[in-house]
C-alpha cells in the first residue's frame, strides 16, 4: 500500500512538473496549478485536546478545585469523528482521519484524558487536510451512525473496547466522563445514542445525543489545541442519588448534557443553548 502511495504521488509530481514546465511557454493558469498542488500535497492535521481546570490540566485520580468544588475524574474518554475545518467564506474541507489502529480507524478517534481505567492516554487527533487557510475547526463528538450499532467484539481499536460500548442499544458511548466531589460517590456521564428499536442491532435510534462542535477563529492546522473546560462542565451540577447520567435521566444530569450544547429532550443540537465546553486554546 505504501508503494502504491508513493507511486501515486509520483505521477501526480510529474502530471504536475509538465504543467508548469509548459506553461513556461505559454500564459500560466496559477489557479489551475494551485488547485492541483492543494490535491496533490495536503498538510498534515495535528489537534491536541486537554482538560484544564482554572488553565491548568486535570490529573485524573487526583483531587483538584472545579466549579469552587473539589472534584477527582477517573475516567474521561471521548470519541472524535467528522473533523472539517473551515474556511472565511463558509465552506468546509474534511479531515481524512489516519488510521492506526489503536487510537484512529474508521475515520473515528478516541481522545483518553485519564489514567484510572487505562494506563495508556491519547489527547491527539491526527490526519490530513487540502491547504488552505482557515478560521475555525469543527468535529462531532461520538461515534458516527454506520458505525455505531456495529459488533464491537470485531472492530479494530478504537471500536472495540468494551467499556465505551452500550451491549443494550447496540451502539457506543459518545463520552465516557466519571467524576466525584467526595471522591465516594460517583457521576458517570455517559453520553450516547437512545430510544432505540429493531433488534438485535438497535441501528434505529430517535434521539442521536451526538454532538457537532463549531469553533471560530484562526486556527492552526499542524498544531492546534482545543480545550475541554471542566468548569464550565461542572456549572449547575449537583450530585444526584443515581449518580448514573445517561441522557433522558433528567436532573441533575441535564446541566452536564447542556454543556455539550445539546437539547436534553430529542438529542439533538439546539440552537438556543450555546455549548460551553469546548473552545480553541
Amino acid at each position: 500500500m505504501k508503494l502504491l502511495h508513493l507511486i501515486k504521488i509520483s505521477i501526480v509530481s510529474i502530471f504536475l512538473f509538465g504543467i508548469v514546465s509548459c506553461d513556461t511557454i505559454s500564459e500560466p493558469n496559477d489557479n489551475q496549478t494551485l488547485a492541483l498542488l492543494a490535491l496533490a500535497l495536503p498538510q498534515s492535521v495535528n489537534l491536541e485536546f486537554e482538560a484544564l481546570v482554572n488553565g491548568q490540566k486535570i490529573t485524573s485520580g487526583t483531587n483538584t478545585m472545579a466549579d469552587s468544588r473539589s472534584v477527582q475524574f477517573r475516567d474521561f474518554r471521548l470519541y472524535i469523528s467528522e473533523v472539517k475545518f473551515v474556511r472565511a467564506d463558509g465552506s468546509t474541507a474534511d479531515v481524512s482521519l489516519s488510521t492506526d489502529n489503536v487510537w484512529q480507524a474508521n475515520g473515528v478517534a478516541l481522545v483518553d484524558l485519564e489514567t484510572n481505567r487505562t494506563a495508556e492516554t491519547n489527547i491527539k487527533v491526527n490526519g490530513s487536510v487540502p491547504i488552505g487557510s482557515y478560521t475555525g475547526v469543527q468535529f462531532t463528538v461520538g461515534v458516527p451512525e454506520a458505525l455505531n450499532h456495529l459488533n464491537s467484539t470485531s472492530q479494530s481499536s478504537p471500536l472495540n473496547i468494551g467499556s465505551m460500548y452500550w451491549s443494550w442499544t447496540g451502539g457506543y458511548k459518545h463520552a465516557n466522563i466519571e467524576f466525584s466531589y467526595n471522591g465516594t460517590d460517583w457521576t458517570s456521564l455517559h453520553l450516547g445514542s437512545t430510544t432505540c428499536s429493531g433488534a438485535p442491532n438497535y441501528g434505529n435510534c430517535s434521539k442521536k445525543f451526538r454532538a457537532s462542535i463549531i469553533l471560530n477563529g484562526q486556527v492552526n492546522v499542524s498544531n492546534q489545541k482545543i480545550s475541554l473546560d471542566v468548569d464550565k462542565l461542572l456549572t449547575g451540577h449537583t450530585f444526584g442519588a443515581m449518580g448514573m447520567c445517561m441522557p433522558g435521566t433528567g436532573a441533575p444530569c441535564d446541566s452536564l448534557v447542556q454543556a455539550f450544547g445539546m437539547n436534553i429532550s430529542n438529542g439533538a443540537m439546539d440552537s438556543s443553548i450555546t455549548q460551553r465546553f469546548f473552545s480553541l486554546r
